[in-house]
């Protein structure tokens, strides 16, 4: 992994899918309940090292770098299909991987991409926990349940 420490009982694979290599921060457990974790924007897997050490037993931990964050190919984003590209990643990293059923946590923008991961992909999913995740309805500053822009400019300003 790119200048990134790893805590001792963290390894860093790439994993080749139908879409990009992603690059996956894992524990050493191979068995238990697969847990993936979605980082938020300027950020990394890396954000999860100690999280996936401290997880209990009965549990294994899989943390994705976005495309165009840490390892994972930079492929370009398609902005008009929101965080779609992120979430259709995600799916085709759970076939590489083998992935029946899984527990989803996302923060901050990887929030954004587990609330579409769920729109999109339920079937998959165990549970779905969310940490501070970015608005449903994008990074400009919204208020009410639809989205109403807090500035003309949309910057929340």
């Amino acid at each position: 992994m790119r200048d990134v420490l790893l805590l001792p009982g963290v390894v860093s694979r790439r994993i080749p899918t139908r879409r990009l290599a992603v690059n996956v921060l894992q524990d050493a457990r191979t068995a238990g309940e697969p847990v993936v974790f979605v980082h938020g924007n300027v950020s990394s897997a890396a954000f999860f090292q100690t999280t996936l050490l401290a997880l209990p037993a009965g549990y294994r931990g899989i943390a994705m770098d976005l495309r165009g964050f840490g390892d994972t190919d930079p492929r370009p984003i398609d902005a008009t299909r929101g965080l779609r590209d992120f979430s259709d990643d995600l799916q085709a990293l759970a076939d590489a991987l083998e992935l029946d059923q899984f527990h989803l946590v996302g923060w901050s923008m990887g929030g954004g991409v587990a609330m579409q991961y769920l729109i999109d992909h339920s079937r998959r999913l165990a549970s779905v926990t969310l940490i501070a995740p970015v608005s449903p309805f994008g990074f400009g500053g919204t208020r009410g349940t639809d989205g109403t822009p807090l500035s003309a400019n949309g910057a929340g300003t």
